[in-house]
């Protein structure tokens, strides 16, 4: 029976908000939001198989270049933008370095198009990323070795996006005076991140609707695994209303976490769960086969839809945290679209810049962990049956159609665009909120049926379409020109961060046990005691020095 009532977690008073976006105060600032994108992509043989061949000198250093690394395999390439302001710039730089790594590859070597993998061999012959001698180097190899031996490197070898997102100062200002709030900003900044945060915890089920586009997969990923889903032909699995295997269960994920969730109520509850899982201990495999028996090796090892974050050179992300609260968000929730050549597009951006406003401006209600656990049903069931006719998705108020869910929330986000769309501005909120909205009315339009359509009308099994379309798309990125500056700039890049690799390297003032063991330590008080109930306290900044620890690990 179709319910009608509105989940009071999607009731918004759209009212004040348009409000607030149209007043003196908060008019303009979002023309300084700041966003950045990573694409992982592994490489492949001309013929579709995973390369065995190491990350390209020509490439630079993946330990030091700052946009062209590699994150579990040696095979798996990050494509990494810096956060800029200006969206346009933001999409250049992916398309630049698209370019230039296509470019600089192995004779033949293409980059896989998907987020779910292609056709694998044995464990064994999957490479762990490697990043030369440095005693930092060997840290973050050391780690993938952890995360080898924990999940397996099938599972890791699952790429996607992160949308890397930071409202200006000038809006939180505005914010902080509109809400009257007694805080100091640095505090109700780093509070509205997790009032963010939870909305989208909350509707993020919205994003492998919209945007999954992984509903099968090669057979060999799933080797030792349960085969639930359904046969598409002889070498691919899929579920035919999938949208997003990657955000399902089969997909990324660690079922030893959930049982140390993360509270996302405030920034004492989130890093004093964050300590805890840093400091108890998880498993007994050797020393040399991880990098320390926590929960978590490093903070990046928490695996979710979205992360507070904070880059500080100096500190280790938690205690970075601890001092300065939170600077951006990272929404991890975003499939690699195999039909689109950078996995993404400008209209998605935008689309997701709403998204993430609004979620930044509704109310926000602490989370129980009542709610945590069915906003898990939820994703699972979105992910793997998403396009399913009549679908019910559970609410707090009690089951819904996701039609029915998905109203209020996109109304509300088309009201606001609006506000935002205006003949001065490049951005075109109304028509990112339009192409989404027609993908409610019919479920085809979603990336996820188009990669099954398009695979049914050429009868070809998942590893062959996908081979077929990063086939193209590579010769998209050796046909794009880029100005002979930007392409000097990068050349000087990839050979400047080899150099950097190399001083590491030439310098070792402590051994790396030593190293691994700084690296390791926890500043809060007595953490292996830490509970939701008892926060962390942080020691001065100054003493952390020592401490420095890389952002990207």
């Amino acid at each position: 029976m179709r319910n009608e009532a509105i989940p009071s977690e999607v009731k918004t008073p759209v009212i004040e908000m348009l409000a607030f976006l149209a007043s003196d105060q908060a008019k303009g600032t979002l023309r300084d939001v700041r966003r950045g994108i990573e694409r992982e992509m592994v490489r492949i043989t001309p013929n579709g198989a995973l390369s065995q061949r190491p990350h390209p000198l020509s490439l630079g250093s993946a330990l030091t270049h700052p946009y062209v690394t590699t994150d579990f395999s040696e095979v798996q390439l990050e494509l990494v933008t810096p956060a800029v302001n200006e969206r346009s710039n933001t999409f250049e730089t992916l398309a630049s370095l698209h370019h230039f790594v296509a470019a600089k590859l192995n004779e033949g070597e293409l980059m896989w198009a998907a987020s779910m993998p292609p056709a694998l061999p044995d464990e064994h012959d999957i490479p762990i990323a490697r990043y030369g001698t440095s005693n930092a180097g060997m840290l973050k190899a050391r780690y993938r070795e952890g995360l080898a031996n924990r999940y397996g490197k099938r599972m890791q070898l699952i790429s996607g996006i992160h949308y890397n997102f930071s409202l200006p100062d000038s809006f939180w200002k505005a914010l902080h005076v509109h809400t009257e709030s007694k805080l100091p900003l640095e505090t109700f900044v780093s509070d509205r991140y997790f009032h963010l945060i939870r909305n989208v915890l909350r509707h993020g089920w919205i994003i492998p609707y919209l945007f999954g586009a992984s509903p099968a997969v090669d057979k060999s990923y799933l080797q030792g695994k349960p085969r639930a889903l359904e046969q598409w032909d002889e070498t691919t699995d899929y579920f035919p209303w999938a949208t997003s295997l990657r955000l399902s269960n089969l997909g990324y994920g660690s079922s030893e976490q959930s049982h140390f969730p993360m509270s996302f109520n405030n920034k004492e509850e989130y890093l004093t769960g964050l300590c805890n899982a840093l400091t108890k201990r998880y498993t007994h495999l050797a020393r040399d086969q991880q990098l320390n028996g926590a929960v978590l090796q490093l903070e990046n090892e928490l695996y979710g839809s979205v992360r507070p974050k904070i880059v500080n050179a100096e500190m280790r992300p938690l205690v970075a945290m601890c001092h300065y609260g939170v600077q951006y968000i990272e929404l991890r929730s975003l499939d690699n679209n195999p039909l689109l050549p950078l996995g993404i597009d400008e209209l998605q951006s935008q689309f997701l810049d709403l998204f993430l406003i609004y979620s930044a401006l509704a109310p926000s209600p602490k989370m129980s962990e009542q709610e945590s656990t069915l906003i898990m049903k939820r994703q699972e069931l979105v992910a793997t049956q998403g396009r399913k006719p009549g679908l019910m998705l559970p609410t707090m108020d009690g089951d819904i159609s996701l039609v029915d869910l998905a109203a209020p929330l996109m109304n509300t986000l088309a009201e606001m665009a609006k506000g935002m769309s205006s003949p001065q501005q490049r951005d075109d909120y109304e028509s990112a909120v339009m192409r989404e909205k027609a993908k409610f009315e019919d479920s085809a339009l979603t990336p996820s049926a188009q990669v099954l359509t398009r695979m049914k009308q050429e009868n070809q099994s998942h590893t062959t379409f996908i081979h077929a379309c990063s086939q193209q798309h590579m010769q998209g990125y050796l046909d794009k020109t880029i100005s002979l500056d930007e392409m000097t700039k990068l050349e000087s890049l990839a050979k400047a961060s080899l150099f950097k690799q190399k001083q590491l390297e030439a310098v070792q003032e402590v051994s790396f046990g030593e190293y691994v063991a700084q690296k390791s330590l926890i500043d809060c008080d007595d953490p292996s005691q830490a509970t939701s109930l008892q926060p962390i306290r942080c020691h001065s900044p100054q003493s952390q020095a020592n401490q420095a620890q890389e952002t990207i690990v």
